[in-house]
């Protein structure tokens, strides 16, 4: 019964996925939104659909791959997109070419979306779990860590599901009340799990400890730009070096990013961006990788 009502939620959800509802609910949801991109979901959202994706369309020709606009232009072609295969090669291509960038966590979870639609459920658990690995304590955490539990358990796999089901909990906001009744409705299997030891003295805790630990070794960087050769990047990075700030190049092909320093609070390095665009540098603050 629960796995029909699951196929039925997550069909409804990428249904809406294309068209005018989706591009209200990306704008609604998602980090600030450059105006030609405003613009663009004004248009599809008032019938205009040729020419909200045209104006997209010229942006990303406009715009050099390997670049954070760029990235964002991916994420609104896929948003817009008339097919679902043209959405997700758009959204698959941000989650491997632009894994820090602000979109990649909603990109994997409409491809986990996409992938529940078409029956393949072992790749959307993929995309989920990846969303809470990289993304703990992300604007979609909570949401993939619900999914995650409702594919799980619908798979019979108890054990990954209340591991989800309390990773859902540590991040669920007051907000959030549909997503805390889904969860209550499998607190009843968790604690029985729990009880009869059937997994181990610490399966759920430690799922809930794993999560509490990335979130205090999380640190964060400007990404001042990204390039598609070392070179480019390169010139940036020795001139950010002779200003006095912690310079280093990620990835060892393109787009080749270059970020500024480690720092413990997204203030803290909100702060540093504030003083590189006194020196025409427009960054944007990313998850740092890991050293």
């Amino acid at each position: 019964m629960y796995r029909l009502r699951i196929s039925r939620i997550v069909i409804a959800t990428c249904a809406a996925t294309f068209g005018s509802a989706v591009a209200a609910m990306a704008q609604a949801a998602a980090p600030a939104t450059e105006s030609v991109f405003v613009r663009a979901q004004r248009m599809v959202t008032t019938g205009q659909d040729s020419a909200g994706r045209a104006v997209v369309d010229s942006v990303l020709r406009a715009t050099d791959a390997g670049t954070p606009r760029y990235a964002e232009a991916l994420f609104w072609r896929a948003t817009f997109s008339k097919t679902a295969a043209a959405a997700e090669r758009d959204y698959r291509q941000i989650a491997v070419e632009y894994p820090l960038s602000p979109r990649a966590q909603e990109a994997l979870f409409r491809l986990a979306q996409l992938e529940t639609t078409r029956g393949d459920r072992a790749s959307a658990r993929a995309h989920l779990t990846r969303i809470q690995r990289e993304h703990p304590y992300g604007s979609m955490s909570a949401r993939a860590s619900v999914m995650l539990a409702q594919l799980s358990f619908g798979d019979g796999d108890i054990v990954a599901g209340c591991a989800a089901v309390s990773a859902a909990r540590e991040t669920l906001t007051a907000a959030d009340v549909e997503l805390r009744n889904q969860l209550d409705y499998y607190t009843p299997r968790c604690t029985n799990l729990a009880a009869t030891g059937a997994v181990g003295d610490t399966t759920v805790t430690a799922a809930r400890n794993t999560g509490t630990s990335t979130k205090a070794r999380q640190e964060y960087s400007v990404q001042a730009a990204a390039y598609v050769t070392r070179d480019s990047a390169e010139v940036l990075a020795k001139r950010l070096s002779t200003r006095g700030y912690n310079v280093r190049i990620v990835g060892t092909s393109k787009p080749f990013r270059v970020r500024v320093g480690r720092y413990p609070t997204r203030d803290r390095a909100a702060e540093v961006l504030r003083e590189l665009t006194q020196v025409n540098v427009k960054g944007m603050i990313v998850e740092a990788e890991r050293p």
